[in-house]
């Protein structure tokens, strides 16, 4: 989330003010449901939830109805953003907000039950960093929800070829494997949200019990 030369921090900061108001969050709202239910589905509610790239905190207000117990989280590098959703959530105790980057969480080791991240992670700068960061702050069996353009099929080629003006990491199955593997996740899988063509997906990726653990699913990347 930290790319100062592409200006996507900047371009996020002046967007801020008028961000929710804009045509895309009825797609965004599209994509925001299934992690929703993806982070109620778990055997255990979760205690402490934190979105990565929060922007205005649209994906916690929807959360907040869902985990009723849980503290909300919210990250964002991009301090306007972070000042819209800290109005949003002026009377809510349960939602914390912060600026800071994916690679450095202002959290507490094994301190989260879930970390989710909508539409941010390939403007991450440095991905596999802020991965092992994601690690770092899951708790024993915590999972990480992404849901983001994969560079999967003609439309994924094209912005991994064309994109790197927004954004950097449109990443591939593969890609993602390795990074997913050598930060320290055990297990994971993808799925589409979307019909063919379109290659937004989302990962569910769990941590490791251990270091020494760190194998994929057979076939499920």
């Amino acid at each position: 989330m930290t790319r100062r030369h592409h200006g996507d921090i900047e371009r996020f900061d002046e967007w801020s003010t008028t961000y929710d108001r804009g045509p895309g969050q009825h797609f965004f709202g599209r994509i925001h449901r299934p992690v929703v239910e993806a982070v109620c589905s778990g055997r255990v509610p979760p205690r402490r939830v934190v979105d990565l790239g929060c922007g205005t905190g649209r994906l916690l207000e929807a959360l907040r109805p869902r985990v009723t117990e849980a503290e909300l989280i919210g990250v964002d590098p991009a301090e306007g953003m972070i000042a819209v959703a800290r109005t949003r959530f002026a009377a809510e105790p349960r939602v914390r907000l912060e600026v800071a980057t994916a690679d450095h969480l202002p959290l507490a080791d094994a301190s989260v039950d879930v970390a989710t991240t909508t539409m941010s992670f390939h403007h991450w700068d440095h991905q596999d960093a802020a991965l092992r960061e994601v690690v770092r702050v899951l708790a024993p069996a915590g999972r990480l929800l992404l849901a983001d353009v994969l560079g999967i099929g003609f439309f994924g080629r094209i912005l991994r070829s064309t994109g790197r003006g927004h954004g950097i990491g449109y990443r591939d199955a593969a890609e993602l494997t390795l990074l997913l593997r050598d930060a320290g996740f055990s297990a994971w899988r993808r799925r589409r949200l979307f019909w063919p063509g379109i290659p937004i997906y989302l990962v569910e990726a769990q941590r490791a019990p251990s270091p020494s653990v760190l194998r994929a699913r057979p076939g499920e990347m």
